[in-house]
């Protein structure tokens, strides 16, 4: 018996490092090491370690959360409850360019609804979803801290620098649209930071 779950635990072991190589990269495990070098226990590096590995894939699958598990020893749901809280922690692929429209009080108040069912409309999706060509995410966020502009949407992703849009009116949106899909294979001037 002693022989036999010794194989077992080796075969464990054996998995789960093919697992941790095939989801986190050595550059990824790098940067992952780095970072805990930093913390006194590798719980405080979670989010940090989470947005690494979606700055490397777009998103965090659920081999990625297991492989970062067990790179960082922590338990799986520990990962898991911090990707699933934080909002910006996609557990799910992403369009190329993501919009955040403001769903604040403020923004609220100076006219996000007619913004929103606009957007909404324009791209055929709801608030959390892709567009069908992979092109756009629609993830509202409580509060971008522009209220002197409201209603703003921050626009993320596709390679090119953020960008605020402020004051928006819903006759505006075929505009932006057209705007983005027309950047969103431009690369950034200056070519690629490493």
């Amino acid at each position: 018996m002693g022989n036999s779950s010794q194989a077992i635990q080796a075969s464990i072991i054996q998995t789960d490092k093919r697992q941790i190589h095939a989801c986190l990269t050595e550059g990824i495990r790098n940067e992952i090491n780095h970072l805990l070098d930093h913390y006194p226990q590798a719980s405080g590096a979670s989010i940090d370690a989470l947005k690494i590995v979606q700055n490397h894939y777009g998103w965090v699958s659920d081999d990625a959360i297991n492989a970062l598990a067990i790179h960082m020893q922590l338990p799986v749901s520990d990962l898991e409850s911090v990707a699933t809280f934080y909002n910006l922690i996609f557990r799910k692929p992403v369009g190329k360019i993501l919009l955040h429209p403001c769903n604040g009080i403020s923004c609220m108040l100076m006219g996000y609804r007619d913004f929103f069912g606009a957007i909404q409309q324009s791209l055929n999706i709801s608030d959390g979803e892709t567009t069908q060509n992979n092109h756009f995410t629609l993830i509202s966020l409580p509060c971008l801290g522009a209220c002197d502009k409201a209603p703003v949407m921050l626009k993320t992703g596709s390679g090119q620098e953020d960008k605020l849009f402020t004051n928006l009116q819903p006759s505006m949106v075929d505009h932006i649209i057209a705007e983005l899909e027309q950047k969103k294979n431009k690369p950034r001037q200056g070519g690629d930071i490493k």
